[in-house]
């Protein structure tokens, strides 16, 4: 079976990141002021708009944070980001 056709059934870190704070019943601005990273940057990362975003290490820094703020594991998000940027 490809990789590729396999990694693509997998949720992306954007779409997990909004489903567990939609679940949390969250709000962006709810996990912004929490996190204390700017809503833009949240909005990037759950649409993928990666050029918008700072430079690769910060904006993993600020995933790994959505993730602990809306109960993900950090670790895990981390590694997906990498391999979707």
């Amino acid at each position: 079976m490809d990789d590729e056709a396999i990694e693509t059934d997998l949720p992306t870190v954007g779409e997990r990141l909004r489903a567990a704070r939609e679940e949390k019943k969250l709000s962006l601005e709810d996990v912004a002021a929490q996190t204390r990273i700017p809503q833009r940057h949240l909005e990037s990362i759950e649409t993928a708009s990666w050029e918008t975003l700072p430079a690769p290490t910060y904006t993993i820094g600020f995933a790994k944070s959505y993730a602990s703020a809306v109960g993900l594991d950090r670790t895990e998000i981390g590694e997906q980001l990498r391999e979707e940027m």
